[in-house]
């Protein structure tokens, strides 16, 4: 009698690798670690992955899932910055997992929920389309991920931790306030451009 397939596995398996990231990050990360814990043989999970980059891409989906899920309750882009700092000092591996080859995936366009939902909250204050922001909201990402890296760093004492938190957000708050200005703030070309053509006007009545 033919075996059926194991519906579950899949699901096993990524459960068993994100425990094992989890805990020991890349290190612990081993098709047999990952087959033993999911209750399989490593001959049959890599029937179903390639390799261990397979099994990385998602469980790099699934913590960019779970960083949604805390970024999406911020409300400004202020508050945006506090809750990475709180994903990233309670889910270390993930979020070096995420963002281990960031820019490259930046090029290639791919999917980055976190980083599309700071956009739009830019966009949501200052007006425009998300896309009109994502220069502004680039710079925020790289600040945010300097000082979460400065954050993670091993014996960061408590008072250098809270001094770097408090300095990001206030660098926050002016890159997008000056950012709220240029958008209400006239362009001076255009408004000489108007002046020169009322002048103009005036001088033609007169003639």
């Amino acid at each position: 009698m033919p075996r059926t397939a194991d519906a579950g596995l899949e699901e096993r398996v990524l459960d068993a690798a994100y425990q094992l990231w989890s805990r020991g990050g890349e290190r612990a990360l081993t098709m047999r670690a990952v087959a033993r814990s999911a209750r399989t043989t490593t001959p049959t999970l890599y029937q179903r992955f390639r390799d261990k980059k397979d099994i990385l891409e998602l469980l790099r989906k699934k913590a960019q899932e779970i960083m949604f899920s805390y970024m999406r309750r911020a409300h400004s882009a202020e508050e945006f910055c506090l809750r990475y700092f709180e994903f990233a000092l309670k889910h270390r591996n993930e979020y070096e997992l995420i963002h281990a080859d960031w820019a490259v995936r930046l090029a290639r366009e791919e999917a980055r929920p976190s980083f599309d939902l700071l956009k739009k909250s830019l966009a949501d204050r200052l007006g425009g389309t998300p896309e009109r922001h994502a220069r502004l909201a680039l710079a925020l990402a790289a600040l945010a991920h300097g000082t979460a890296t400065l954050l993670l760093t091993k014996g960061v004492p408590e008072r250098i931790s809270r001094e770097l938190r408090h300095a990001c957000v206030a660098a926050f708050e002016t890159l997008v306030e000056n950012a709220a200005g240029r958008s209400f703030r006239p362009n001076h070309r255009q408004v000489s451009e108007a002046a020169g053509a009322r002048r103009r006007g005036r001088v033609s009545q007169k003639i």
